[in-house]
């Protein structure tokens, strides 16, 4: 017989425990890749010139320049940042690169909250 997780309702939130706990899984990763402490940022080379990925905001700025053969390189930044979820979906699609980065960062956005 297969055990059904039981849900609690949080009458504080007025939703589900399990969406509160989801909620706060992405809040804390968006304040991870939004804001990073004392990690480095991720260096894009474009001939003589180079830009410097410090955050979400900044990769979502600059997606354009990333081509496919760098995204194994980003999702490792990524997930040394702490995000292990879109890390993973850039190294399956590589060539959804730039669709993924977008429709997290629109995702993590409505979490962040900036001191």
């Amino acid at each position: 017989m297969v055990q059904q997780k039981k849900r609690k309702w949080d009458s504080l939130t007025r939703k589900w425990a399990d969406e509160v706990e989801e909620e706060g899984k992405k809040a804390a990763i968006a304040a991870c890749v939004f804001r990073p402490v004392e990690k480095n940022p991720y260096y894009l080379l474009r001939g003589t010139e180079c830009v410097a990925i410090g955050n979400f905001s900044d990769l979502k700025a600059n997606i354009e320049l990333f081509v496919e053969a760098e995204a194994g390189w980003l999702a490792s930044w990524i997930e040394y940042l702490g995000d292990k979820e879109t890390a993973n979906k850039i190294r399956e699609l590589p060539r959804e690169l730039r669709k993924i980065v977008i429709e997290r960062y629109n995702e993590l956005h409505d979490f962040w909250r900036p001191d």
